[in-house]
């Protein structure tokens, strides 16, 4: 991968990225000043080749060897265990970038340098699969604040796909992969023509990628955690058990039983099942991308360029399935307490009111919840640029942008109907007479034991939908005012405006309705105008023209830049940014400056992927008896109208070095550091419920049931009920599953807020090494994250904590080496990818785990890329043809074991390691000229 780049001048510019060097008619990422690189921060630029080399089929994969990006909350391989910086609002399946770790909406993705709709239902990422490895001509990386350049989101840094210019060009790809139980299909086509004046660029990729069942990875995705001192799988099941007080003793009811059971019948048995039985780890996905680009000249002074891209994912993930307590009344013939039923049992006995507990999963019954959806982006941007003289330029551009999103979950319960189905009087109703009764009691894993009529009572769907439009344009000025001793003093100044719209269906359900044939919900709507201003001024002091002993080069380039938010008020953010070479080769560089991020509209809307979670934990895991026991809790989600911009401050100081007397070697090393407040978060949501429960850090956003939580709870049992019952009670926010408030232990409000404090700091390496011979040319290089502290606290006011190498957390030290050798058209490239060992903290651990399992191994894979590009010969077959073989985790390395006992329990941790295993994949590149 090539070297980070800083400004420089012609006579003392680094070879391996001084992509303004190359291009000195271009605006690089990082600045708005043209002809010069970012001063003060890092650009990292990953080309075309060096895409390739990674092996990575698509243009996520490559991002992803960046040890500068973490694996939190931007992918689509995250499911089951804890949340991790919300993954679970992710659920569109989106891939996304996410700097430092400070979150997927604190990294800032433009398109050939201009923004473009915010995706997920949550309008806080960007897909980089949206433009396809085959339309990328570099992808430029600062990882550093932005916002005065930039505006809102760049704190993190900024990711800017750059798509290919027009040139003269046919050339096809396809590439297939496969895994243990998994393959992806890729085919590209891409073709350009270049004129005198002009020209054009179109690329089209398809992608497919079947699903990984979770059946597959048995030692990944299991929930019993009892062989480490968790949880059982849960008692949740068909056959499914019975109990007579709740969380009571559970009788198993035996295999194979078909119709109504009695009391004789139980088993003293728990029945039990792998939450995780028929569900996908990974869904399957498809996706049809176009990319285009288009340049003419108007004369010798003005320029007109377009760009624009479409693209639309869609997915299919059988999750898991749902579950629920039923309350079985005495009026189902099926049930062992039946009125008038024989008691034939020497040691059970009915409850007085007839009533009994089956805790049920209704895989058999209704099949997986079945997630499907798509989610389409489509962006188009134009404008003019002039040549002003005298070294000056503007231009002028607007662009639009819109996504669209929708999923429907499918197989989920409706309780009215449920209750009806199995015997009781809802709002004075019934179940139709001529449909049978409900009946938990039957095995269905081995017999068809309810007629879809009586299925049809109770199942349910929510939809999801949202939609988000982006106006904008922008006018920009630069160039030289004068020259001094070092060079040329230039500025740029310029403003933007752009107009968000968003809008949605809510939260679509019928899980609550009294009637399963209708499905309410809220329509969502918000918009906001942005106005803003910017100017930037880069002073070379010191450069060949006036160079002293000691002071080879001294740049400074200062920026500043104003939004105003209709909705959110308004901020100023400035940097400032420093290189100085004592001599050729070498540079310190050090910036300084202030950041921010606007709550997206989903943010701030109250209805937008709102509603009443319910979850299940064990009692392990909540503090309660028994340990094996399960404990529902419910989370209110939404957005909040109150909530105001987050706020970073960035600095940043290293060193780069490129002997002149070594040729081909480059040294990089950057310390930085990030104090980042008042950040939007779901602080309960995210941390593990025993710690929400009872460390007393999380008592304000929660409401306890006396019943279970005598000591902290502030209300009667009769008060939490009616409070429930009110909180729910606005039919714009559906409760998403079967909740019993009198057994719900605890309400723990996990709505956006402005809670969150991090301050992380750490060392960012690279190395690269170019070795020229005779035989070959041969590569090395090193790139490396080191942090040293990454400090937290999930609410204003509580004691930071420095959870750096914690689960959950960036890691202490993330690395790969790269080895490569070129001869001829062969280029073989293998990378070895480490991340140390780490800590799982108690918080996130069930109480009876041993502490041995608070530690996690290191975790090293093995890449490999082939690749051999076939000489241009008279044949003409093989002119332009490459083949490539490649292979990540190429010796099928395990997962480092984790309990992860958070939501649907498993075995691993997904932020550090993936469950697809070995993944070896063939491509077959053909240009045709």
């Amino acid at each position: 991968m090539s070297a980070p780049a800083f400004a420089q001048d012609n006579d003392t510019a680094d070879k391996p990225a001084d992509v303004a060097k190359d291009e000195p008619n271009i605006v690089v990422t990082g600045t708005r000043i043209k002809g010069i690189n970012p001063v003060g921060s890092a650009l990292i630029p990953i080309g075309r080749e060096d895409i390739e080399k990674l092996g990575g089929g698509t243009t996520n994969d490559a991002l992803r060897k960046i040890p500068q990006v973490i694996n939190f909350g931007g992918s689509n391989d995250q499911l089951g265990g804890s949340v991790i910086q919300n993954t679970s609002l992710n659920s569109f399946f989106a891939k996304s970038i996410n700097l430092r770790g400070l979150g997927t909406a604190s990294t800032l993705s433009l398109v050939n340098g201009h923004r473009v709709a915010p995706q997920g239902p949550n309008g806080q990422l960007f897909d980089a699969d949206n433009i396809p490895g085959i339309a990328v001509e570099r992808i430029e990386v600062v990882a550093d604040g932005g916002s005065a350049i930039y505006g809102s989101d760049a704190i993190g840094g900024v990711v800017n796909y750059i798509t290919r210019q027009p040139e003269n060009t046919l050339e096809a790809q396809f590439r297939v992969g496969l895994a243990n139980s998994v393959q992806e299909y890729i085919g590209s086509i891409a073709a350009g023509r270049k004129w005198d004046t002009g020209g054009f660029f179109l690329a089209y990729e398809y992608q497919k990628r079947t699903a990984l069942e979770a059946d597959d990875r048995p030692e990944l995705f299991n929930s019993d955690l009892s062989p480490y001192g968790g949880g059982a799988n849960p008692i949740f099941s068909s056959p499914a058990n019975v109990q007579f007080t709740a969380n009571g003793t559970a009788y198993g009811i035996p295999a194979g039983t078909t119709g109504g059971i009695t009391l004789g019948q139980l088993s003293t048995t728990t029945n039990r099942q792998n939450a995780w039985k028929g569900a996908d780890a990974v869904p399957s996905g498809e996706r049809h991308a176009v990319v285009g680009t288009f340049r003419q000249h108007l004369g010798d002074s003005i320029t007109f360029s377009a760009d624009g891209f479409y693209s639309r994912h869609s997915y299919v993930l059988k999750g898991v399935a749902s579950t629920a307590t039923l309350t079985v009344p005495n009026t189902n013939p099926y049930s062992p307490c039946f009125a008038g039923k024989a008691d034939n049992s020497a040691t059970l006995d009915c409850p007085a009111n007839g009533n009994v507990l089956v805790p049920y999963n209704f895989l058999n019954a209704l099949g997986p919840a079945t997630n499907a959806g798509y989610e389409e982006i489509w962006s188009i941007s134009g404008g003019l640029e002039f040549k002003l003289g005298h070294g000056w330029s503007a231009n002028l551009s607007g662009y639009y942008s819109t996504d669209v999103g929708s999923n429907r979950v499918d197989n989920q319960l409706n309780t009215s109907g449920l209750n009806r189905a199995l015997g009781a009087t809802v709002a004075g109703t019934t179940k139709p007479a001529g449909v049978d009764f409900f009946n938990p009691f039957c095995d269905s894993s081995a017999s068809t034991c309810n007629s879809p009529a009586t299925l049809d009572l109770f199942r349910a769907y929510t939809k999801l939908g949202s939609t988000y439009k982006l106006t904008g344009g922008s006018a920009n000025i630069g160039g030289s005012l004068f020259d001094i001793g070092g060079g040329s003093v230039r500025v740029a100044l310029g403003g933007e405006l752009h107009h968000d719209f968003l809008s949605g269906t809510g939260q679509v359900s019928n899980t609550r309705t009294d009637n399963v044939g209708i499905a309410t919900g809220v329509p969502t709507s918000n918009k906001r105008d942005v106005k803003s201003g910017y100017a930037e001024l880069f002073v070379p002091l010191v450069g060949s023209g006036n160079a002293m002993p000691g002071i080879a080069r001294l740049e400074l380039d200062v920026a500043v830049r104003y939004d105003h938010y209709s909705d959110v008020g308004h901020t100023t953010n400035p940097k400032i940014g420093v290189n100085y070479s004592p001599v050729g080769g070498l540079t310190f560089h050090g910036s300084y400056g202030t950041s921010f991020r606007a709550p997206t509209l989903v943010d701030v809307n109250k209805y937008a992927t709102a509603g009443f979670l319910p979850r299940n934990a064990t009692g392990a895991a909540v503090g309660l008896s028994p340990a094996n026991g399960s404990f529902q809790y419910a989370y209110p989600i939404g957005g909040n109208a109150d909530l105001k911009p987050e706020k970073a401050k960035t600095w940043s100081i290293g060193f780069d070095v490129s002997p002149e007397l070594v040729k081909n070697v480059h040294l990089g090393v950057t310390y930085y550091n990030i104090v980042y407040t008042d950040k939007v978060d779901t602080a309960a949501y995210n941390a593990p419920i025993g710690a929400v429960l009872n460390s007393g850090l999380y008592d304000s956003f929660v409401v306890y049931n006396p019943v279970y939580f005598p000591t902290k709870s502030k209300m009667t049992l009769a008060q939490y009920v009616a409070y429930w019952n009110q909180l729910t009670s606005d039919p714009g926010l559906p409760v998403l599953g079967v909740v019993d408030p009198t057994t719900l232990i605890a309400i723990v409000d996990a709505r956006r807020n402005n809670s969150g404090v991090v301050k992380t700091d750490g060392i960012d390496f690279n190395f690269l090494y170019d070795i020229p011979g005779n035989f070959a040319d041969f590569r090395i290089g090193a790139q490396a994250n080191y942090t040293f502290r990454y400090k937290t606290a999930p609410i204003p006011g509580a004691v930071l904590k420095n959870e750096v190498n914690h689960f959950g957390y960036p890691a202490r030290f993330t690395g790969k080496i790269e080895l490569g050798v070129d001869k001829g058209g062969f280029s073989g490239t293998a990378f070895i990818n480490f991340v140390n060992s780490r800590t799982i903290t108690r918080d996130f651990l069930p109480a009876a785990v041993p502490d041995s399992y608070r530690n996690i191994g290191s975790y090293t894979t093995f890449d490999l890329n082939l690749r051999y590009k076939f000489k241009d010969s008279d044949s003409g077959w093989s002119n332009g043809l490459a083949i490539s073989l490649s292979a990540q985790n190429l010796f099928d390395a395990t997962p480092p074991l984790v309990v992860n006992s958070g939501g649907t329990p498993i075995r691993f941790d997904p932020s550090y390691s993936s469950s697809l295993g070995r993944f070896v994949s063939l491509q077959l590149s053909k240009k045709f000229y």
